[in-house]
């Protein structure tokens, strides 16, 4: 009984240490994304998630070479001083990421210090994934039990890292990750009771420095986008973004000049109050002062963004993306109204009707004309019951990189010819769509708009859509690029609407881009070509993408794809769209395509294979290099097919649930936890099953997904949330419930081969995890999402096929 009981209470210790170390993991993986979107910027915030998986695949490579350093008699003392190293690298590299410059321009002393916050950011990784390869490897008969609570101490971060970063803010969530991360040093650690205190000393240490660091805040950001931060009035953190308040006291009660990024030359003389609202250090709108006198804001007429409201006035007005409620400020000032203003951070509606509400004259609480809804834009406007006039959008951009994002890389739902059909259909007869875009030379971004309002207008109204569409723009000064606004009608535009348009323009010295019905010497060719009948001779010419942008491939901003850029370097054929130079999206992603593949090398091919032929290894029999090869490329699989189903999964909730916190919470933490169930209920009832099987029954089970999941989708898209949380985890757990069962199905299969073998292969796994994740948003980007979910199942159904060969 003794015996049989002391087993019991090792089984739980190893269960509850896989599955604190496995919260910690992913709780730090997914804040380090929202850190890193701060620090430097968001298309760096991808590389958290290569970092993570390499570090983890690191971890059983170390016990792969060496594994007669790390036998299962050290398990408890190897487990302690990985989970202390976990606990004090994490505070130490989220430290120098908050204090080190790193610049858009990685150069010298910026390029240095990225790859300095980069590299260390591995070593905690490399920690816990050594305690994972551990327990896995010494422990293969509880193998399905230990893998499932892996997963489920994931999905708990997933459900968890959201409302800790609202509640407690990134730095000192960051800290308490760090202490989940000790305590499972200190779980798998009783039988060595000084590492044990040791452990439980640091959980002490890292609560009391949490519990202050929320007071006092001296664990925070002290270097963003290569700045020092500036003075802020209020700072909040949430899983969208870090939202700030720029400002001093003084500036309350300060009137100065009002800053814009399209006011005109002739703005006359004014003064008013504002502090700016700026989300990640970067991302920028204001908080106008406002007393209730709307006659005191008659000088947002002079900006290029209410243009609409010198056409005519609107009685209904939809604002996407109202943030500080300037837009809305514009219309009413202007004669329009009501205002519906849609905002889908709910700290930037908290600050406007609390901490400066009275600032702001109860533009969020108090005034009968304007409503504000806490929605995504293409949500709201999808589920709208009614019409509108005018719907106004801008610079609405979604930079800030959500725990979701980073797995999509730069992926933007408002800008698809679905979306601007959405608008189009929320518009009266006579409505208008007004979008301000950057207009840099040559304006990639308004062309690659005009292209998605051509094809919405073609379809949604019929007609000559160059009929519909009048340009607008600064002039560029040295200060300032220029900012255009378009503006896009369901009927089209009349002459008195284009004549006040020219008049309202020339007095503010703007730039009439197109028109119409008039050709100035401002008209810009380009515009007037992408507008012609022949625009697809233009498409194919230019060394940018004005492909459509759609919600298979929603990558607005990608203005040169990676792939016909690799190609045409190559010397092969390739579109025109690849002469182009690379964003720094698409070096991101260069640079995280060629980390994953030596990532990835390393990996797969160091584990010298010919030393798992060598008789004697774990006492066991050789293991045929064949049969090894064979079992690689079943873990590769596997591993490449889930997180592809990831990514593909989470960009498919984004767009159906119209939320990135939900997103990532419905998929990540319902696929991870009904996958821990999964490989649990594998190991009990299912142990019958080949490794080949359980592959199979996973791409049978993403097919129909993958095909039943879009008709479920569009018939609930007008239901509540609560609904189409319900839809989504109907459809996403059942999946991710056979997904649980190849891994450890695997590992049971290559544990009777070599020990060795089973570090290996969870080496290998994370490898490919590493991989797909970037191959994921690679052919997403060039192919679409549908692609990619073919690719997550043609993935699988390779490891069908290799581990049938590996038996």
């Amino acid at each position: 009984m003794t015996s049989a009981g002391s087993l019991q209470h090792r089984g739980i210790r190893l269960e509850l240490g896989i599955f604190l170390a496995s919260f910690a993991v992913l709780f730090l993986e997914l804040l380090l994304t929202r850190v890193f979107s701060v620090t430097m910027f968001h298309h760096f915030a991808f590389f958290a998630i290569a970092l993570a998986m390499t570090g983890l695949g690191v971890g059983g490579l170390v016990l792969t070479l060496w594994p007669e350093r790390f036998s299962r008699e050290r398990l408890p003392v190897l487990a302690a001083v990985s989970a202390l190293g976990f606990a004090l690298a994490t505070v130490l590299v989220v430290s120098l990421a908050f204090h080190l410059p790193v610049s858009l321009q990685l150069r010298d002393t910026g390029f240095r210090n990225a790859l300095l916050v980069f590299g260390l950011a591995v070593v905690p990784f490399v920690a816990a994934g050594l305690i994972l390869a551990l327990l896995l490897t010494h422990y293969p008969e509880r193998v399905a039990r230990l893998y499932g609570w892996d997963l489920l101490g994931a999905a708990l971060a997933c459900a968890l890292v959201a409302p800790a970063t609202t509640l407690l803010g990134a730095p000192t969530a960051v800290l308490a990750g760090a202490g989940v991360g000790a305590l499972s040093g200190a779980v798998l650690a009783h039988s060595v009771p000084h590492l044990r205190r040791a452990c439980l000393l640091v959980v002490a240490l890292l609560a009391l420095l949490a519990g202050t660091n929320a007071v006092w805040g001296f664990y925070d950001v002290r270097v963003a986008k290569g700045r020092p931060q500036l003075p802020a009035l209020v700072t909040r953190w949430n899983a969208y973004s870090r939202v700030e308040v720029n400002g001093t006291p003084q500036d309350l009660v300060t009137p100065r000049e009002p800053f814009g990024f399209g006011y005109s030359s002739t703005l006359p003389d004014v003064a008013t109050r504002e502090l700016f609202l700026r989300y990640d250090a970067d991302a920028l709108t204001q908080i106008t002062g406002f007393d209730g006198d709307l006659d005191q804001l008659a000088y947002l007429g002079y900006d290029v963004t209410s243009a609409p409201y010198h056409m005519r006035r609107f009685e209904r007005v939809l604002v996407l993306g109202a943030g500080g409620g300037r837009d809305v400020l514009t219309a009413l000032a202007l004669g329009s109204g009501p205002v519906t203003a849609v905002e889908v951070n709910p700290l930037t509606i908290a600050l406007m009707r609390g901490r400066f509400g009275e600032f702001s004259g109860g533009l969020y609480t108090s005034r009968p004309d304007v409503e504000v809804v806490r929605d995504d834009g293409r949500n709201f406007v999808r589920r709208a019951g009614e019409r509108y006039d005018l719907i106004q959008a801008s610079l609405v951009d979604t930079w800030a990189a959500s725990a979701a994002g980073a797995y999509a890389l730069v992926d933007n739902n408002l800008y698809t010819v679905e979306a601007f059909r959405e608008y189009l259909r929320r518009l009266t007869d006579d409505g208008v769509l007004a979008f301000s875009r950057w207009y840099l030379h040559p304006p990639v971004e308004m062309m690659r708009l005009l292209v998605l309002a051509q094809e919405a207008l073609r379809l949604e109204v019929g007609g000559n859509p160059a009929d519909h569409i009048l340009v607008v723009r600064t002039r560029p000064t040295v200060a300032l690029p220029p900012l255009a606004t378009a503006l896009i009608t369901r009927a089209p535009l009349e002459e008195a609407e284009l004549a006040r348009l020219r008049a309202w323009a020339e007095r503010m010295e703007f730039a009439v881009s197109y028109d119409p019905g008039l050709v100035t010497s401002d008209r810009d060719p380009l515009l007037a070509r992408i507008l012609a009948p022949d625009a697809a001779a233009l498409v194919d010419s230019v060394p940018y993408d004005l492909s459509l942008v759609t919600d298979d491939r929603p990558f607005f901003f990608d203005r040169v794809p990676l792939v016909p850029w690799a190609l045409h370097r190559m010397g092969l054929p390739a579109r025109a769209a690849g002469r182009g130079r690379l964003t720094i999206g698409g070096q991101t992603l260069l640079a995280s395509l060629i980390v994953a593949l030596v990532a990835t090398g390393v990996l797969v091919l160091l584990p010298v294979v010919p030393r798992l032929r060598r008789r004697g290894v774990d006492g066991g029999a050789a293991v045929p290099l064949r049969r090894a090869t064979w079992w690689i490329v079943f873990f590769l699989g596997i591993g490449l097919g889930y997180i592809t189903v990831e990514v593909v999964a989470i960009h498919r909730l984004n767009l159906y649930l119209g939320n990135p916190t939900y997103a990532l919470a419905v998929v990540l933490a319902t696929l991870l936890a009904a996958s821990g169930l999964g490989s649990m209920a594998q190991g009990r009832w299912l142990a019958h099953w080949s490794p080949a099987a359980a592959a199979l029954a996973v791409v049978v089970a993403l097919v129909a997904y993958h095909f039943a999941f879009p008709p479920a989708m569009d018939a609930t898209l007008g239901g509540s949330a609560v609904a189409k949380i319900a839809v989504s985890v109907a459809t996403i757990a059942p999946v991710g419930f056979l997904m649980g069962m190849p891994f450890p199905r695997g590992l049971s299969a290559v544990a009777g081969l070599s020990s060795r073998m089973v570090s290996w292969s969870w080496a290998v796994n994370a490898a490919a995890s590493v991989f797909g994740s970037v191959c994921a948003v690679l052919v997403s980007m060039t192919a679409g999402f549908g692609t990619a979910m073919l690719v997550g199942i043609g993935a699988y159904g390779l490891a069908v096929g290799a581990a049938r060969l590996a038996r």
